[in-house]
């Protein structure tokens, strides 16, 4: 039978807020660092290195109007040894959760969540479920750890940023994670929910 199952790569003091409205990428790979390295030696949080690695991620961003897009953030995590990473785009809601849950557990790494539109981008940490995504394919998840690089603002529209390591619903993240067209740079991903996905290494 499937039982309530959670997991969790944040520990205190993995957040990096973004120094700037601009740097939410670049904040979200410090972050998506400090998730991924345990050794606690070199946590990534300096100002100075989350603006070059803002920079690197807009140079690897086509079409992108002067800004870095997922297609960049990916790339820099390839290029820093984090990876491998890649840009998906799933059509249900359901199944994008499920995605990143599963990609969670199956390599201990954070997925990037693609907020407002295309706007602005988030970490998610882990998830609470029913069923353990290794045990059961039809796991369903009922919370979404999240890492918001934004945090103690938010967006006019969209509302504020949650407070890092917060557990939302499926439903309390979707008023944020919406789906994206690829329209304001040059894709061919379908038109869906957006994540920067972390892959097998195999």
């Amino acid at each position: 039978m499937p039982q309530a199952f959670a997991l969790n790569l944040y520990q205190e003091g993995d957040f990096v807020p973004q120094y700037t409205f601009d740097w939410c990428v670049a904040a979200s790979i410090q972050i998506m660092h400090n998730l991924i390295d345990d050794t606690r030696a070199g946590t990534w949080a300096d100002r100075v290195q989350q603006g070059e690695l803002w920079e690197m991620a807009r140079a690897r961003s086509s079409n992108s109007f002067n800004g870095a897009n997922p297609l960049g953030w990916a790339q820099v995590l390839n290029e820093v040894r984090m990876g491998p990473y890649a840009v998906v785009s799933i059509a249900d809601y359901e199944e994008a959760l499920q995605t990143a849950a599963r990609a969670i557990a199956d390599t201990d790494r954070p997925v990037g969540l693609v907020l407002w539109r295309g706007r602005h981008v988030s970490v998610m940490s882990g998830f609470e479920s029913f069923g353990d995504p290794d045990q059961f394919p039809e796991f369903s998840v009922t919370g979404i750890r999240v890492q918001d690089p934004l945090y103690p603002y938010g967006g006019e529209q969209w509302g504020p940023s949650p407070a890092p390591n917060s557990l939302l619903t499926p439903e309390q993240l979707a008023t944020q994670f919406v789906v994206r067209e690829p329209r304001r740079w040059s894709s061919d991903l379908p038109t869906g929910y957006m994540l920067v996905l972390p892959l097998d290494q195999a």
